[in-house]
């Protein structure tokens, strides 16, 4: 079979040609050059970034005919050999098929036995972490103390399940997953190398589905290629990774910022038609709302995101159309979409639903906004002129009778305010704002006042009792201060000076607020207390004493103390 393809035929063959993994090609170079070379050696990372390569590359190194050498000629029969992968010294075995406690006691059998032809007995075991548990108690003793001659290189994607009892006889090596950046770079080169034309977003479009794996990437590049038989552009790039492009997923965002439902369902059953993988598509506008918030708040894309500027140009053009607070929610609904997708019969369906979410969420006013209104000035009433306008006329009501015992209001109605002046709050705003300023700073005076009617009258608020309530031992227990207390807040609440008077004491016979003259108390200066006549029984101090002590009033005064 001549034809080779890309993967194969451009694996590095030295620590040159390693893509983005240079801090571990210098650490081993280094080592390597001052003679300090370990026995055991463990890679870990992503799928496809280099660790077979590497481990491969360390092997020529150190069998190379003019090593041990950080730069193996390539052309020495070892050199060719481990490049070919047959050395007979150089043994590659797959962790993940060769893992019960058998294979690691042949390994042990064999290991002691030196090498045919080359300088180091070698053992590359690929995903490591597939042994089991005995075949990893099998290779401690041995990986300990080896003989001097062997050398052990694992590989693994998954190192948190290798023992720490491994990891602590090995140097240890973390691979990074490939940048988009670097795998456009390198594949732009490739292209070159080979002859073929092919569109910068086509690069991009690839690198970004490879998910940091140049093996992915290489293999991707060679199909599309095939694909295209040519040129290679963005469409047919697309057309064969099964991924809609960008400009797609900003559509979506546009129909959803002016909450065009239809136009967006029309969009996603477009992209359907043309084969784009469901879940993948979900993916990349998640992933767009998140490049979009990252540039709303200033996040510089390039390094980040490996974008085109062309792509992040029209990235740019989205920021002004949503808020930081859209944006996160537009997040998780795309968020959850992605976790549903792993076991929805329809994937068509949980798709559009949440496309429908996104422009629901739009749709609502913003926590932001809601505040601003708060924060704002507090919306007039109904009917209430505006600062520095004309003065409605008063709509001219005649007002009902009050029903017997009912709340004494307003004697007649207010005045209309002047032009520009704001309306005077009611008699029931004026109540209720006291008794709300009162619950949570005086919620025992809030106690005694929640039983009573205001009544005023002629900038008086008089402080009633219903029939049914005995109102007299309320209005024991206010004294001058509280009662001074409601006046300074009433007065706050009204905007001008309002006196208090406190309610009127009920005599022997229960006399009400009717058998008062006017219906309320006279009211001298700014607050009185009505007395009663005195009696003997009230002039005696020890009486006195006692009603004020209980808070109570004399029924009956017959009778000897």
């Amino acid at each position: 079979m001549s034809y080779q393809v890309i993967a194969r035929k451009w694996r590095p063959q030295t620590f040159d040609e390693v893509v983005y993994q240079d801090h571990i090609s210098t650490t081993i170079r280094n080592s390597i050059k001052g003679g300090r070379i370990s026995h055991a050696f463990i890679f870990s990372g992503p799928r496809g970034v280099g660790k077979t390569t590497m481990a491969r590359i360390v092997a020529k190194s150190l069998n190379c005919a003019y090593g041990p050498t950080d730069s193996p000629c390539g052309k020495c029969d070892n050199c060719r050999e481990i490049q070919g992968g047959h050395a007979f010294d150089v043994m590659e075995i797959d962790g993940a098929s060769n893992r019960g406690i058998e294979n690691i006691r042949e390994l042990r059998e064999n290991i002691a036995f030196a090498p045919v032809k080359s300088r180091y007995k070698i053992y590359i075991i690929d995903e490591v972490h597939m042994l089991t548990k005995e075949a990893f108690n099998a290779l401690l003793k041995t990986l300990e103390e080896p003989p001097p001659h062997a050398v052990f290189i694992f590989a693994t994607t998954e190192i948190h399940q290798v023992p720490e009892t491994i990891l602590s006889r090995c140097q240890k090596y973390y691979f990074k997953k490939m940048t988009v950046e670097a795998l456009v770079t390198h594949l732009r080169h490739i292209a070159n190398s080979e002859g073929f034309g092919i569109d910068d977003s086509a690069l991009y479009a690839i690198a970004r589905a490879a998910e940091g794996s140049m093996r992915d990437a290489q293999s991707l590049l060679d199909q599309v290629i095939s694909f295209s038989g040519g040129h290679v552009n963005e469409e047919s790039a697309l057309g064969i990774l099964g991924v809609a492009p960008l400009e797609s997923h900003l559509k979506i965002l546009r129909h959803a910022a002016v909450l065009a439902a239809k136009e967006a369902i029309m969009e996603i059953d477009r992209v359907i038609e043309l084969g784009a993988d469901i879940p993948r598509y979900a993916a990349g506008l998640a992933d767009t709302v998140r490049s979009v918030r990252l540039m709303k708040n200033g996040v510089d894309l390039q390094p980040i995101l490996g974008l085109s500027q062309g792509e992040s140009a029209l990235l740019g053009e989205m920021t002004g159309l949503f808020n930081d607070e859209e944006l996160s929610a537009f997040f998780r609904i795309l968020g959850d979409l992605q976790r549903e997708l792993r076991y929805a019969p329809n994937e068509r369906i949980h798709l559009e639903m949440a496309v429908m979410d996104l422009i629901a969420v739009k749709s609502r006013p913003s926590i932001a906004s809601i505040l601003a209104k708060l924060d704002g000035p507090p919306a007039l009433p109904e009917g209430t002129p505006p600062v520095g306008g004309a003065s409605p006329a008063p709509e001219k009501k005649k007002r009902p009778d009050p029903a017997p015992g009912s709340v004494k209001a307003w004697t007649a109605p207010p005045s209309p305010p002047a032009a520009g002046t704001k309306a005077p709050p009611s008699p029931e705003r004026l109540w209720t704002g006291l008794m709300k300023s009162l619950k949570e700073s005086k919620p025992f005076l809030f106690m005694k006042l929640s039983e009573a009617r205001p009544s005023f009258e002629e900038g008086i608020l008089t402080i009633l009792y219903p029939d049914e309530v005995d109102g007299s031992s309320f209005g024991r227990m206010l004294d001058s201060d509280e009662l001074s207390l409601i006046k300074d807040r009433i007065s706050a609440l009204a905007g001008r000076n309002i006196a208090v008077a406190a309610p009127p004491r009920r005599s022997r016979a229960r006399r009400g607020a009717a058998d008062v003259p006017g219906g309320a108390v006279p009211v001298d200066a700014e607050m009185l207390h009505e007395e009663a006549p005195p009696t003997a029984e009230e002039s005696n101090p020890l009486v006195e004493k006692l009603v004020e002590l209980f808070h109570g009033q004399i029924i009956n005064g017959e009778g000897d103390m």
